[in-house]
């Protein structure tokens, strides 16, 4: 996913940001940036993108007559889809906002042209049976007021997440649990990068639950899946290693009426995405 974007004028000036995470070190990576338009007047990337990898990011840059162009992704990401995005944004820049740009104009709707390139849609479908806090999660994740009082869902309730999960546009398909909406289950995960099977962590539950990771596996056998082993704080609650040994997928605990646990569970997300791009490139 892309983190950020920038474009530089030819002494390093910024002309135009965006970032899609929030980065703790912005003001060192403008000062990374500025001197490397000072390193790149030495060569000529011959109209090429070109990348250097750096720390847990990557960083793409490319040249068009005086202006620098930068995205920071993952290094999960496919280098290749990375530089027709970079394409995209020099070709669009260059015909309508150059101008503007030289000229110290606003480059009004130009913010809307980099959306349009550098948001990515993942689906990532949330998955287990009634009552396991499934719908709670999705509140927590969204930094919604949580329910007080449980409100099955019927079918299947689609959301996005906020920003906070980089400039993926995440679109959360929040499954109806009960045994009559099963038949929809197969059709509601088709083409979902991420599969969280959530649980309320009993032993009961859990083992219900395997069968979950069946259907995943064979419906969308590309897909991350990972397990939630929610109502972490009921004294019956089997402990998240033992319900990722019964599920054999990775499992991660939570108290979906925590909201403590929501930049937690934010980053878990976030990571499998990572991970689950990663595992098709390798594939």
């Amino acid at each position: 996913m892309i983190r950020s974007v920038y474009i530089l004028g030819q002494e390093g000036d910024v002309l135009y940001s965006k970032e899609y995470a929030k980065s703790e070190s912005k003001a060192s990576l403008v000062e990374f940036l500025v001197n490397l338009v000072q390193f790149l007047k030495s060569m000529d990337l011959e109209g090429k993108t070109e990348f250097m990898n750096v720390s847990i990011s990557r960083i793409f840059f490319a040249q068009r007559e005086l202006f620098t162009f930068v995205f920071i992704a993952d290094k999960a990401d496919d280098a290749v889809q990375i530089e027709d995005k970079m394409t995209q944004l020099v070709e669009t820049f260059m015909k309508d906002f150059a101008n503007l740009a030289t000229a110290k104009q606003p480059l009004d709707g130009f913010d809307s042209k980099v959306d349009e390139i550098a948001v990515t849609m993942v689906k990532v479908a949330i998955l287990g049976f009634a009552g396991v806090g499934k719908t709670t999660t999705l509140h927590l994740l969204r930094g919604e007021t949580l329910p007080l009082v449980h409100d099955p869902t019927i079918g299947v309730s689609i959301k996005r997440l906020p920003e906070e999960v980089q400039n993926a546009n995440i679109v959360l398909w929040d499954l109806a649990g009960q045994s009559r909406f099963s038949i929809l289950w197969a059709k509601m995960i088709a083409n979902a990068q991420v599969v969280v099977i959530v649980t309320d962590s009993t032993l009961e539950n859990v083992l219900r639950s395997k069968k979950l990771v069946t259907l995943v596996k064979d419906e969308v056998p590309e897909a991350k899946v990972i397990g939630i082993a929610n109502k972490q704080d009921l004294p019956t609650a089997l402990t998240p290693e033992r319900v990722g040994q019964i599920l054999s997928i990775p499992t991660y605990e939570l108290v979906a009426i925590d909201i403590s646990y929501r930049d937690r569970l934010i980053q878990i997300i976030r990571k499998s995405i990572l991970e689950g791009k990663a595992e098709i490139k390798a594939a």
